[in-house]
């Protein structure tokens, strides 16, 4: 028994006699003295209050394990998503109300390769085409095509000497879609995650995404990617718009 406990015990003693005694008093009608004693048994009763209460261990939270460092393709993923909405500023900031998409196909890839990329735009003032001239993963300037009308002049003595129908050298590229899909993604993933779970809890095994809600048909497959990237999984694009399975 520790000094605390046996000061506990003895006031618990003490406490146990002066109910005792102030109850014979009481049955002796001797009031003065048991007034003292009633006196004694509220001290007796505050000290083994205090010697029974216990000390309140303060518990530290655990430790947080340490962020992770960030991979290399974490990084170029974050850059990328950077990179498209500089390209969004700077093509804003001179047309407002234009928009683009990337002309350049594997425009991720052709940037961390430090190739040159280009974007056909829409509504920028009769620019059809912008070359972005990226450095270090960062948007330094965005030059935008000549237009028709500042084209040069062709001597129409020497245009009829041409064949009417020359095939290019280059072979047309298809129009990139990735930006505009990752736009429509970002400006839509919530309300998307919230009609999934309204759909899991309703017991619905897929959720359709109609060709109504969507932009063009060949920005699909690039949506269904984004969309994967950003946690809707298992997303196919079909003839009627978007499905997103939802069995697990």
């Amino acid at each position: 028994m520790n000094n605390k406990e046996f000061k506990r015990h003895i006031a618990y003693e003490a406490l146990v006699i002066l109910g005792v005694l102030a109850l014979l008093l009481f049955i002796c009608r001797l009031w003065p003295i048991l007034l003292l004693v009633i006196l004694g048994i509220f001290i007796a009763a505050l000290r083994l209050l205090f010697l029974s209460a216990r000390k309140v261990e303060v518990i530290m939270p655990l430790p947080l394990p340490p962020p992770s460092e960030p991979t290399e393709k974490d990084v170029q993923d974050m850059a990328y998503g950077t990179i498209q909405r500089r390209i969004n500023e700077l093509v804003l900031s001179e047309y407002p109300d234009a928009r683009w998409v990337w002309e350049t196909p594997m425009a991720k890839q052709r940037i961390t390769n430090g190739e040159d990329v280009f974007i056909l735009l829409n509504h920028a003032g009769g620019y059809r085409k912008a070359k972005v001239v990226v450095r270090n993963l960062q948007v330094c300037d965005i030059e935008f095509q000549t237009t028709p009308e500042n084209a040069p002049v062709v001597d129409h003595d020497e245009a009829a000497e041409e064949p009417a129908n020359v095939a290019s050298n280059e072979p047309e590229q298809a129009p990139n879609y990735e930006y505009l899909a990752f736009e429509w993604v970002d400006a839509h993933a919530v309300e998307l995650n919230e009609r999934c779970n309204e759909a899991i809890a309703t017991g619905r095994l897929s959720l359709l995404i109609g060709a109504d809600e969507l932009p063009v048909r060949e920005s699909w497959p690039d949506i269904c990617r984004e969309l994967d990237r950003s946690g809707i999984e298992n997303c196919i694009a079909t003839d009627s718009g978007i499905t997103i399975n939802l069995a697990q």
